[in-house]
């Protein structure tokens, strides 16, 4: 009786989110981001994107261009459009390249890509190559990953994609959104992360003691983190506007007031609360087995256990974060080794110094998370005693 208790309000919370931030996500998302066929352009159907393909490349040879001064690439291709209003026709298009990597779309026969339509009067005036298709890879990158985590994971892989499902939610319904209306980017961040906490936690561990202890040690941890990147964030005068995407938010056609050095904080809570709910979910479930083995343990015998466990996941975890943030800057980083710049110009950069700020503050929160846990989690389940033992086993692992 208790399991399905259990099982009824966990769906009956899903429901619920769903109910709530499903119409928010897609008003939201007409509005930041709309249908390809009416994205870009000045005014509604002047300048449509579609998709399409490569039918033929009826010419590629080398021509002289007086805007890049040197021969260039030049390619002839005749593509077919297939999506949008203009599906199912066929348009000659002159393909230029720049010889320069960052710029230069070179396709085959056969290649989907995506296309900018040049529209006037309703009728089709120019056709140019936008971009390489990269959707279906995408997509089925995406279609990997669920299968494996079903094959994998069965019903937690089925709890483990809703809880994702609900995180995306509110990233995408309300963090962001809330970003561009310009409300204060720290308070968002800080509901945000106490809703996608409580929504993942409670989808993955059920309404327990362990996921009230892993909510807690989440929390704690991030703040943590945020008060740390912040403060230093202060002194060091980080501005926010260590890379360009950062100053492009200035010109957005929104016209948001935007904190872009509130949004440099709110990135680091971001990026720790993933990592912090890993650990402390960890150190929560080991602290319960613990006493579910052993029901005489003692509130000061589980939190050294659980300080013990969280030594052992201590190693791994500050590993993978350090290794996360230098991976996302390793271009950043080749660039400064070839041109040999010194350490007295390179650690204080703005885009290099938040960086450091991220990965360290980060870091530091997820290690505070161990201890926090570790205290929360013995202090819930030594409070029981024997009786506590093993509920959960049976479904009565409910709050009491």
């Amino acid at each position: 009786m208790g399991r399905a208790t259990g099982r009824w309000r966990l769906f009956a919370v899903f429901t619920l989110l769903f109910l709530l931030l499903a119409p928010v996500v897609q008003s939201e998302g007409d509005e930041y981001f709309p249908e390809p066929e009416t994205a870009e352009g000045i005014g509604a159907g002047e300048h449509l994107l579609a998709r399409g393909r490569v039918l033929r490349v009826l010419s590629e040879e080398k021509v002289s261009s007086e805007i890049f001064g040197e021969p260039v690439l030049q390619q002839v291709v005749e593509v077919g459009i297939t999506s949008g209003k203009f599906k199912g026709k066929k348009w000659i298009v002159t393909n230029e390249q720049s010889n320069n990597p960052v710029f230069d779309i070179r396709v085959k026969q056969g290649d989907a890509v995506v296309l900018y339509i040049d529209v006037t009067d309703g009728e089709i005036r120019d056709v140019f190559i936008s971009d390489y298709l990269r959707q279906p890879y995408i997509y089925a990158l995406v279609l990997l990953f669920i299968v494996l985590l079903l094959a994998i994971g069965w019903r937690q892989g089925l709890k483990t994609m809703a809880a994702l499902f609900l995180t995306l939610v509110l990233v995408w319904g309300v963090l962001l959104p809330g970003f561009l209306h310009g409300y204060n980017p720290l308070l968002v961040t800080v509901l945000v992360s106490v809703l996608a906490t409580a929504v993942t936690m409670v989808v993955v561990g059920g309404f327990s003691l362990k996921s009230l202890a892993a909510i807690c040690g989440t929390l704690c941890g991030v703040l943590v983190a945020g008060l740390l990147a912040l403060s230093v964030g202060k002194l060091a005068h980080l501005t926010g506007f260590g890379n360009e995407e950062a100053a492009m938010l200035l010109y957005i056609p929104q016209k948001a007031n935007l904190d872009i050095q509130g949004l440099l904080f709110a990135g680091i809570i971001i990026g720790a609360l993933g990592a912090a709910m890993d650990v402390s979910m960890s150190i929560a479930s080991a602290v319960y087995e613990l006493k579910c083995v052993n029901p005489q343990l003692t509130v000061g015998e589980l939190i050294r256990s659980g300080l013990n466990v969280g030594r052992d996941i201590l190693g791994t975890m500050a590993n993978t974060l350090i290794l996360a943030y230098t991976g996302s800057s390793l271009q950043l980083i080749l660039v400064f080794m070839a041109y040999r710049e010194s350490i007295l110009k390179i650690i204080n950069l703005d885009m290099v110094a938040s960086e450091i700020v991220r990965a360290f503050a980060g870091s530091i929160g997820m290690v505070a998370v161990i201890p926090l846990t570790a205290v929360v989690s013995s202090l819930l389940f030594g409070r029981y005693g024997g009786d506590f033992a093993c509920q959960d086993t049976t479904g009565k692992g409910d709050f009491p």
